[in-house]
């Protein structure tokens, strides 16, 4: 059995994630298929799949992803299977068709790619048959509260590269702010949202000594 002593990455799941895992009562759901962008280690993700359920993960970044498969190789399950794929999301549903996943996560990333790509993601997500019909949905966005908002160069609206030197480490990347009503709409027209809550999250966090303010939104729901 997995230790948390010896998880590599984050040992953690989303705090959101885990409500939303919980009160949706999916706890008592077993061999469903998840299918998460942004995954990083896995650590979301471990939850599932400990509950008898098949993951399949993407992320951009390959060293996150081997650690994922890490560290699930360490778990003594054999009934249900996991899946990593270390590949750019806007690429993947392109590449791969008929997953058909009962659960849709997009938890902290869809920010770091433009509103057009993000919408596109979307549409190639459904063309390609990546997710069977009214199922749980859960993202994350950030705000244009967040201490991210307007540092660096803009590029677009309510989007900006960040600067080199910014203390979170993601200097360079492009960060992509939403307001309620603009990822509402963009989550109703492409996968028919429905049946929705929405959590404004504002809290301080310290990074390298300082302290920030970071603001997300968090929906959950049903779509497709």
């Amino acid at each position: 059995m997995l230790n948390i002593k010896n998880i590599k990455g984050l040992k953690y799941p989303d705090e959101y994630f885990i409500k939303f895992f919980f009160k949706n009562r999916l706890h008592e759901k077993e061999n469903l298929t998840y299918l998460e962008f942004g995954c990083g280690n896995g650590s979301n993700l471990m939850l599932p799949y400990a509950y008898d359920n098949s993951v399949i993960g993407v992320d951009y970044d390959g060293t996150l992803i081997s650690m994922a498969k890490d560290n699930f190789s360490s778990y003594e399950q054999q009934d249900n299977y996991f899946e990593f794929y270390a590949e750019d999301m806007r690429e993947f549903p392109i590449k791969h068709s008929n997953i058909n996943a009962d659960v849709f996560l997009l938890p902290s990333v869809i920010y770091y790619i433009g509103k057009d790509d993000f919408i596109k993601f979307l549409m190639d997500i459904i063309d390609n048959n990546h997710l069977n019909t009214n199922i749980p949905f859960y993202i994350r966005v950030r705000t244009p509260k967040d201490f991210r908002f307007g540092l660096g160069q803009k590029i677009a609206y309510n989007s900006y590269e960040l600067p080199f030197d910014v203390i979170t480490g993601e200097g360079g990347a492009n960060i992509t702010f939403y307001y309620e009503n603009e990822i509402l709409d963009i989550l109703k027209k492409y996968l028919k949202l429905k049946d929705y809550k929405i959590f404004h999250l504002d809290n301080q966090n310290e990074h390298n000594g300082e302290v920030v303010l970071n603001s997300d939104i968090v929906i959950w729901g049903t779509i497709n």
